[in-house]
Parts: C-alpha cells; structure tokens; sequence
C-alpha cells in the first residue's frame, strides 16, 4: 500500500494544484491517528502476554516430560537389567549380567526416547499455537483499529457541528481560486454554512463571492466545492477512507 496520503477527492479538475491539499490539515486527524497506535499497541501487548503465557505453560509442561522420560527410563533400565541378569544366571549363561545389562540399556533407551520425542512433540505444539496467536492478532488487529477509530471519528464529527466548517476552509486553503466559491452540501448543514458564509469568505481571500446550496441527495457530512478550476469533493466519508488508508499503511508497517 503507498506511504503517500491522497488529498481530498478532486472531480473534474483542471488544476493540477488541487492536488496539494493535505488531510493532514484536518482538526482531528493527528488525534485519530494517536488512537489508533494506542489501540494497536495495546492489542499487541495484550497477543504478547497471552502467548507468552502459552509458552510458559509449554516450558513446564517440555520439563515435566523429561523428568517423567528420565526416571521412567532409569527405572525400566535397572529393571531390565536385573531381569536379564536373573535370567542370564539361572539359565547358566556365564555372561547373563552382560546380556542383562544390554537388554536393560536398550529397553530403557528405547523408551527414554519415546517419552523424550512427545515432550518434543507438546514443545512444538505449543510453539505452534503460541506463532498461530500473534498470526491470528495481527490479522484481526488492523481491522479492530480501524473500526475504533472509525467510531470515534464519527463520535467527534457528530459532537462538532462545525466541524463542516473546516472541511471547507481545509479544501479552500492555499488555492489560488478566483470568482465564485459554491458549496453544495446537505440540508443539514446547509444552516451551518450560511452562518459561517462570511467566515469561509473572509479564508478565501481570492473569492469574491460564496454561494451554499443543498443538494437533496447528500448525507450529513457530505460536501462538494464548485469553482472556476474544478470541483473538490471534501465530504467526510472521504477523508475518513483517507484516514483508514493511512491506518493501514503506518500500522502494516510497524
């Protein structure tokens, strides 16, 4: 995914300027951001702890299968090894200890690596499940992130109802744009925009006039700016995809 944050939607430009207008001037863009490394540290902390845990558990668990392989096979070795003496020396075998000895050390052997390969078996299982939870966090993480951010963004637009305000002096900003400035917005913001008319006027300084108009379709939030080099498209369902990208991207490269 690219590193570079694409600017407001541009529609129908005919000045490649309008390209230069950052998202990063959003009034809370740094703060969405903010949360969403806290959000992604904290889930990650949380994968470590449990698959450390796993693993701890996994460590115990390895060692107990040893001790366990260990005594079983010194027992089954001594054992072993004085029944074949008993039964070397009762048969009259001269070498009956010997033959004892090696039947207790193969058995013993045997069954030592026995237990020592499923004491093997339960450390890669648990290595497995502890790679299969961090695999599992980082896949779900991001997608968690975003949702969190996505809530609090629409949280604090709906606290704000000026924040339509700075969606339109945002996209203004730095653009050499004469004549007339219309804004098509929604009827629910449309109030908003013409009590600020003089404000939005005044950042424009090019402008000589600013026009508001409702658009029946458009959504709270939704807004176009419609001047004499092309159209912007500064709605906050846009900027907030913008801001996901950008999630994206910081958090797929931490």
């Amino acid at each position: 995914m690219s590193n570079v944050i694409k600017s407001f939607r541009v529609i129908e430009c005919k000045d490649p300027a309008f390209k230069d207008i950052s998202l990063k001037s959003s009034s809370i863009y740094n703060e969405i951001i903010e949360e969403a490394r806290k959000k992604h540290e904290q889930i990650v902390s949380e994968a470590e702890k449990k698959a450390e845990e796993i693993m701890d558990k996994a460590y115990m668990e390895y060692e107990k299968q040893l001790n366990i392989a260990y005594e079983k096979s010194k027992t089954i070795f001594e054992e072993s090894r004085d029944k074949g003496y008993s039964e070397g020396y009762e048969l009259g075998i001269n070498n009956g200890y010997d033959e004892g000895y090696n039947k207790g050390y193969e058995e013993g052997k045997k069954e030592a690596e026995k237990l020592i390969k499923e004491a093997l078996e339960i450390k890669e299982y648990y290595n497995t499940r502890r790679s299969q939870i961090l695999k599992d966090a980082e896949k779900d993480l991001i997608d968690l992130v975003i949702a969190i951010c996505e809530k609090v963004f629409n949280q604090k637009v709906m606290e704000d109802e000026k924040y339509i305000i700075s969606l339109v002096l945002n996209g203004i900003e730095g653009l050499e744009v004469k004549d007339k400035l219309t804004i098509i917005t929604s009827k629910e913001d449309y109030e908003v925009l013409k009590n600020n008319e003089n404000t939005i006027l005044a950042k424009a300084s090019l402008i000589d006039s600013v026009e508001i108009r409702i658009n029946s379709e458009m959504k709270k939030g939704d807004c176009i700016l419609e001047t004499s080099k092309g159209n912007i498209d500064v709605s906050l369902n846009g900027q907030l995809e913008e801001i996901k990208d950008f999630i994206y991207t910081i958090l797929n490269n931490e």
